[in-house]
């Protein structure tokens, strides 16, 4: 084989691998510091953040909220915990029967509870329904004491996330990111900087922007999420594009490569 084609098999063979270490680096370069969520929090063993108060969450209709009632007489609380409608919140966000003091407020905004009837439950605060309770059984119980809980923080992850699904938690406060988490994380297409949260509370719709790049969506409204939540995770087009462009040239790059090895085998001979 000619010194001189052996020569240019090889050059070329190098040119390509040098070729592709450049583009691979200057990709990897540019798209590393995106896909680290808050990029913009300096090194430090600790960073002050503003003070963010939790919001206060009004029931609203199918809602399940657990009801444990107590008072001076074991016996006669047992019949309000033990014979009322229970429900349970499943996985899916669905309900199902049980033997725990769980309601559900009905489309009208009520509950029923045993010897008590309908009670107003919708637009007020845990704290107001208890308390209306708590003057309701005084009637039937000596010194009742009454605790009420969220049971069914439902919301929905959608878009560039790996398991994007309806979720349902017993927690009554969760973050943006611990929803994330329910989701198994954001896939290396998601735009960080514009994570839509749609909110709709008792009629009253709005939509919120997180950008989970910068330290602010610590202080933003919508870093903890609220009942019936929709998380929508949007793609970043640039960088899908991106990456199937060098999914393109890789596989250029390889056609070409093994052209030459056949080329440089059949011309040794």
């Amino acid at each position: 084989m000619p010194k001189s084609i052996h020569c240019c098999c090889l050059q070329s063979t190098h040119v390509i691998a040098v070729f592709t270490a450049i583009v691979l680096l200057t990709t990897s370069c540019s798209n590393t510091r995106n896909l680290v969520i808050l990029n913009d929090v300096p090194d430090s063993a600790r960073i002050a953040l503003p003070y963010l108060e939790a919001p206060i969450s009004t029931i609203q209709a199918d809602d399940i909220l657990e009801i444990k009632i107590s008072g001076s007489n074991p016996e006669t609380t047992n019949d309000f915990n033990t014979k009322g409608a229970g429900f349970a919140p499943m996985g899916s966000g669905g309900v199902t029967a049980t033997s725990s003091p769980n309601y559900l407020v009905d489309r009208e905004g009520n509950i029923e509870i045993y010897k008590i009837g309908k009670i107003k439950a919708a637009g007020l605060t845990l704290e107001q329904f208890k308390n209306n309770l708590v003057t309701l059984l005084e009637k039937e119980l000596v010194a009742p004491s009454v605790v009420v809980r969220f049971t069914n923080l439902r919301f929905t992850v959608l878009g560039e996330v790996r398991t994007p699904s309806v979720y349902s938690t017993p927690n009554e406060k969760i973050s943006i990111l611990e929803a994330l988490g329910y989701a198994g994380d954001l896939t290396i297409y998601a735009k960080r900087n514009a994570v839509r949260i749609i909110r709709d509370s008792s009629g009253h719709r709005e939509i919120g922007n997180i950008n989970l790049n910068q330290k602010s969506l610590f202080t933003s409204p919508f870093y903890y999420i609220k009942r019936n939540d929709v998380i929508l995770v949007e793609s970043d087009f640039s960088t899908k594009k991106q990456s199937e462009n060098i999914a393109r040239t890789a596989s250029l790059i390889g056609i070409l490569s093994s052209l030459i090895t056949v080329i440089y085998l059949v011309l040794r001979k």
